[in-house]
Order: structure tokens, then C-alpha cells, then sequence
């Protein structure tokens, strides 16, 4: 399974130029049905090479051990399913990605099934695609990226019925499966509101820390990885949280919009006003900034503002 990251932050990490597979500069927003947004992302997206990248990370780890499935958790041991158990430990960082087997236990992260397939297809859908069409997800949205010329990876998120949904898809795009259907969960948020739980402490996906306009999450995990990481070598565990409070205060604000575009399907009403619109979007890894943004270059968001005002007010009095 391969990852989009904003090209200005995996190059602020300094992941190295092998794992980029493709850079797309344009997305487009779409129903499908002939409503359609384009934005033109500033710094360009990476299309990365997902196992590439946990090699690279692997290669800059002390000492891994293979094989081994952690099974429990206590008073700062761990148990594998070999029947082992290591410890005791300081702190045990949780990076168990959307599982989240044992973060669970410090707060819900919204998590929907996620599945997708590679197909070929003659469509000229170029770069990435994203569909908000309640037809193939009512909870989230679809996307189609293409991957090489006349191949496509298309998927969805959605509450329920994503094989169903899916096929709808495929057959919506006259395409040709070239894999078998791969996902898992996808996390929308929102972010834990604390890290550290005494021993424990908790990174990226586990944490809750990832885009709810997206689900995107890996340069998060990468960064707050590192935060954690610097926090255990200075002794002082509380300059994670610290070091973690911004972001995380965006993200909190960005699951807010989520559950108003998605929860109450204002980005139908959204897509339908702002129709045939070209905007930038300054950050791909901030998709409430690049909201605002268009919204504040483009006339018609007025009109936007008001349906988003009606929207909470009709909510409100309901």
C-alpha cells in the first residue's frame, strides 16, 4: 500500500527521493456527476512507497524483533504471543497504527473501514480525485488516484457496505481489477487529549493524530515519533505534550469540520456552490488552512457562509 504526503513535509523529514513513486500538483474535488473543484497544491504531493519507507525506518532503528506479537500490557511489561514477557519498562511508546488494540483504552478515535483496489481504466481522471458522492460513502468520501497512465487506485471509506460500495465504483469508472481489494481503518479523529498515560505513551495513528478531512496520518507519526522520542532523551516526558499542543488543537478544530461537512453532508451543498472553481491550496497537510483560503478568494464563499450558518442554525433548533 503506497502513502500521499505533502511534498514540503516528507522533504522537511528528509525522507530520501527513492521512496517518491509519483508527484501530482493538482487535486480535484468531485461528485462524479459533473460538479468539480481544482486546487493547485503548492510544494506538489508524494505518492510514496509505503513498505519502502517502513525499510528505511527500519534501517534507522537500534534493534527490532520480528515475529513477535504483543498480546498485553502490564505494570510496565509486555507480553508476546510466544509466551514471553520483557520488562520492566520506563515507558512503553504505543505506535500500533488504526488497530489501536491498547490505546483504545485512553480515549475513542472515530475509525471507518477503508477499502480499495487497483483497476485500468480508459477515464481521464489525471492525478488525485476525490469524490464526495452519497451514492459511494455517506460518512466520507471516495478517491481515485492514478497511479500510472490508464491505472488507478480507487477506494472509500464509509460506516458500512464498502465491498458493495466499491464495486459501484469500479463499475462507475468501466474499470478492470488488476489486485485484490486491500484497506483496513481509517481514522478521522479526533486526537487524544492527552499523550502520556503514565508508562505509556502514544504516537501517530494510536494517538488519534491524523487529518480528519483525509484520514491522512503518516508525517504526523513520523513527527510526533520524533517529539516522543526527544522527550524520553531529555527525561522529560511532558515536553511531548507540550511540544504536541498546537497540533493538536488543529486537529481538534479540523474533526469539528469534519463532522460538520461530513456528518451533516454540507460538502455536497459546498461542492454544488463553489462548482467549476480553481483555487490554491497553500498546504496540503492542512486542509481547514487551504479551506480558508479558497474561501476567502473566491466571491461565492459568502454564499457558502451562509449555507454553513443555516446548516448549524437548522441543527441547533432540531
Amino acid at each position: 500500500m503506497h502513502k500521499l504526503v505533502s511534498a514540503v513535509s516528507a522533504e522537511g523529514l528528509g525522507l530520501p527521493k527513492s521512496l517518491v513513486l509519483v508527484k501530482y500538483r493538482e487535486l480535484r474535488i468531485t461528485d462524479l456527476e459533473g460538479r468539480q473543484i481544482y486546487f493547485n497544491v503548492r510544494g506538489g504531493v508524494y505518492l510514496i512507497d509505503r513498505p519502502g519507507l517502513e525499510q528505511w525506518l527500519a534501517s534507522r532503528t537500534g534493534r527490532l524483533l520480528l515475529g513477535k506479537r504483543v498480546v498485553d500490557l502490564k505494570n510496565g511489561y509486555v507480553y508476546t504471543s510466544d509466551g514471553e514477557r520483557r520488562g520492566p519498562y520506563d515507558y512503553i511508546v504505543l505506535a500500533e497504527g488504526s488497530l489501536r488494540k491498547f490505546s483504545a483504552r485512553f480515549g475513542h478515535v472515530v475509525r471507518l473501514p477503508g477499502l480499495q483496489v487497483d483497476i485500468k481504466s480508459s477515464v481521464d481522471l489525471p492525478g488525485i480525485n476525490v469524490v464526495y458522492n452519497n451514492k459511494l460513502s455517506r460518512a466520507y468520501f471516495s478517491w481515485i488516484v492514478e497511479i500510472d497512465r490508464g491505472v488507478y487506485r480507487v477506494g472509500l471509506a464509509d460506516v458500512c457496505c464498502t465491498v458493495e460500495k466499491l464495486n459501484k465504483l469500479v463499475k462507475l469508472l468501466r474499470g478492470a481489477p488488476i489486485s485484490k481489494p486491500f484497506g483496513g481503518g481509517v481514522l478521522a479523529g479526533p486526537p487524544l487529549r492527552r499523550l502520556t498515560h503514565g508508562r505509556y505513551i502514544t504516537v501517530g495513528d494510536a494517538a488519534g493524530l491524523v487529518k480528519p478531512l483525509s484520514g491522512g496520518g503518516i508525517i504526523l507519526a513520523l513527527k510526533s515519533g520524533a517529539l516522543a522520542a526527544m522527550a524520553l532523551d531529555k527525561g522529560d516526558i511532558q515536553r511531548y505534550e507540550v511540544a504536541t499542543l498546537y497540533t493538536r488543537l488543529r486537529l481538534r478544530a479540523a474533526f469539528s469540520l469534519f463532522r460538520i461537512l461530513y456528518g451533516m453532508r454540507l460538502v455536497d451543498r459546498l461542492l454544488q456552490i463553489l462548482n467549476g472553481g480553481e483555487y490554491v491550496a497553500v498546504d496540503y497537510d492542512d486542509h481547514v488552512k487551504s479551506l480558508l483560503v479558497a474561501a476567502l478568494t473566491d466571491a461565492r464563499s459568502i454564499m457558502a457562509a451562509k449555507e454553513v450558518a443555516r446548516y448549524l442554525a437548522s441543527k441547533a433548533l432540531s
